[in-house]
């Protein structure tokens, strides 16, 4: 399961290492139509299977892997259309952890890719997966890993200082 299809990278990845079946969702209706008209009449039309909602959309079956690359970016007002790649409301991921939680079978894994931009410019101390699994019973750490960011253009108009702390974190996580 995609949540976020996003740019299709990772449903195509599930497919390439051996998916039957791939559920994605999105918001943001272009990236639905883009994967659709890029699978065509292909194989890959019969290996991913799409839905324009947010979260899990209509799929309710459990899987097996569960990958989401969400917003990084608290909102401070509504967002909707692009800004909803970029800027998650309050409510976004306790509402996905709590279905995650319902979707994920029991040997299961949830990976979710995180970016600190948030922590590292202050817009909030808190980190929304780290929160998760310290403060609710369903989801425990397997692994997580962390990448430095490479350094930033000499053209680039956000600030350089926040360059050196930004990190790309791949949070692997399973049911408790």
């Amino acid at each position: 399961m995609d949540v976020g299809v996003g740019s299709r990278v990772l449903s195509l990845q599930m497919v390439k290492h051996g998916f039957q079946k791939v559920y994605g969702t999105d918001v943001n209706p272009n990236a639905i139509v883009d994967l659709t008209e890029f699978m065509g009449e292909t194989k890959l039309s019969r290996k991913i299977e799409l839905d324009y909602a947010p979260l899990f959309g209509k799929f309710d079956k459990p899987v097996e892997l569960i990958v989401f690359n969400p917003p990084w970016l608290p909102a401070d007002k509504d967002v909707d259309g692009v800004d909803e790649a970029i800027y998650y409301p309050e409510e976004m991921f306790p509402a996905f952890f709590e279905a995650a939680k319902e979707r994920l079978l029991p040997d299961g894994k949830l990976v979710i890719i995180f970016f600190n931009l948030a922590q590292i410019t202050k817009v909030t101390t808190e980190h929304p997966i780290e929160n998760e699994i310290a403060n609710n019973d369903r989801f425990e750490l397997e692994r997580i890993f962390k990448k430095r960011v490479n350094s930033a253009s000499e053209k680039t108009k956000r600030n350089p200082h926040w360059r050196d702390l930004e990190e790309v974190e791949l949070w692997e996580l399973k049911l408790k």
